[in-house]
């Protein structure tokens, strides 16, 4: 698919943006409060989030703010259906954050100082969630994890991993280049900002279809993955791993990734056909659905 700008003019000469407020995400003319009572049976609930942290490492940095909104949508279709309750903290790291974070969010230390996170509050609100959503999910549920023991069981969907912008038309997937690209931008790097405009976003229509982006998300988050360990793969076979999509654990030495199951005896035939050059010699893992995006 060519490349999409949703907010450019017809000759392509200009873009046009707009703030998003608040968070106005489409809904479909039937989610009357009456027909959410009467089709209870297909609406679910689900929780997107964000946290701004003091760096990368979920074992060593600290989350200092937390954003999280719940919204109804239709199982069957994807569409969301209502927004729900929300909250959002600063957190206390106990430290200085680092100037580079600052920087980064406009979070400072006297923002966040002697602030802390109602951890039963977020526990709440995710223990009625059927997913959890978040803007690269890999980064998000570790720190969470940490905190909140109702996290550790739930079903997280990623909105990078989980829908294929590039087949839809888009780079990039960060979440400030899509905003823009569908015409809206926001502060960025603010948890809940980032939390109303991924919302706003997974709300709007695909480009061949009228399904949301939501529905696609979805439905990957309900397929079975599968952990592929490329053990004792030669060194030379380096570059192809990696332009596969494969990352080097530099603690276990092995080239590894995460698949959808129903590609795996695919897989397999690519690494014996272009690493092994003979039979597989790795090793596969089922993750349950719970475990998706875990450390």
């Amino acid at each position: 698919m060519a490349f999409r700008w949703l907010g450019k003019s017809e000759d392509g000469a200009t873009v046009t943006l707009h703030r998003l407020e608040g968070c106005p995400v489409q809904t479909p003319f039937y989610a009357t409060p009456s027909w959410l009572e009467l089709n209870a049976d297909i609406v679910r609930t689900g929780v997107v989030l964000d946290t701004e942290t003091t760096g990368l490492n979920h074992v060593e940095d600290a989350i200092i703010e937390i954003g999280l909104r719940q919204f109804l949508f239709n199982r069957q279709t994807g569409e969301i259906l209502a927004l729900s309750k929300a909250y959002s903290s600063f957190q206390d790291p106990g430290r200085p954050i680092p100037a580079e974070i600052t920087e980064l969010t406009g979070i400072t230390d006297d923002m966040v100082a002697g602030k802390n996170i109602e951890w039963p509050v977020v526990d709440a609100l995710l223990e009625e969630a059927s997913i959890i959503i978040a803007h690269n999910a890999r980064f998000d549920r570790p720190f969470i994890d940490k905190k909140s023991a109702v996290s550790r069981e739930k079903i997280w969907g990623c909105s990078i991993k989980q829908i294929d912008w590039r087949a839809q038309g888009f780079t990039s997937s960060k979440l400030e280049l899509l905003n823009v690209y569908h015409g809206f931008f926001t502060d960025s790097h603010r948890a809940i900002n980032d939390v109303d405009a991924l919302l706003y976003l997974l709300s709007l229509p695909q480009a061949d279809d009228d399904k949301s982006y939501l529905h696609e998300l979805l439905n990957n988050a309900k397929k079975s993955q599968t952990h592929v360990i490329a053990t004792s793969a030669p060194f030379e076979t380096k570059d192809q791993l990696k332009g596969r999509g494969y990352s080097w654990d530099n603690t276990n030495k092995f080239w590894n990734k995460v698949i959808n199951k129903e590609t795996l005896q695919d897989e397999i035939k690519w690494l014996e056909e272009t690493v092994y050059f003979g039979a597989f010699r790795g090793l596969t893992r089922e993750i349950a659905l719970s475990d998706n995006f875990k450390s």
